[in-house]
């Protein structure tokens, strides 16, 4: 899954730069959000090991390397889909001016 992850990153990443230099604005959103919502869903039915070791001084459980990539990858993801949205709204267009 984590492979999956940066594979759908690579995929976003690529839209990113065609919408850029093509103005494909909405249809960057639509396919950001479906990248978003299968990075959410796999986030939710990941079945490896989610948390590491315990850290006594801090008290908290770290994530796998694994599980990271995943959560990082849907965050930034999701980042990027409401800056897109905020775009195809007219809210905010600093980013694809």
């Amino acid at each position: 899954m984590p492979l999956i992850a940066l594979l759908l990153d690579v995929i976003a990443a690529g839209v990113f730069w065609l919408q850029q230099s093509q103005g494909l604005y909405l249809l960057g959103t639509i396919i950001q959000g479906g990248l978003t919502l299968v990075l959410l869903i796999m986030l939710f039915t990941y079945q490896g090991k989610r948390f590491g070791w315990f850290n006594f001084s801090t008290w908290s459980h770290v994530f796998t390397v694994r599980f990271a990539v995943i959560v990082f990858s849907f965050l930034i993801n999701a980042i990027m889909l409401f800056v897109y949205i905020l775009n195809v709204t007219g809210a905010n267009n600093v980013i694809f001016h």
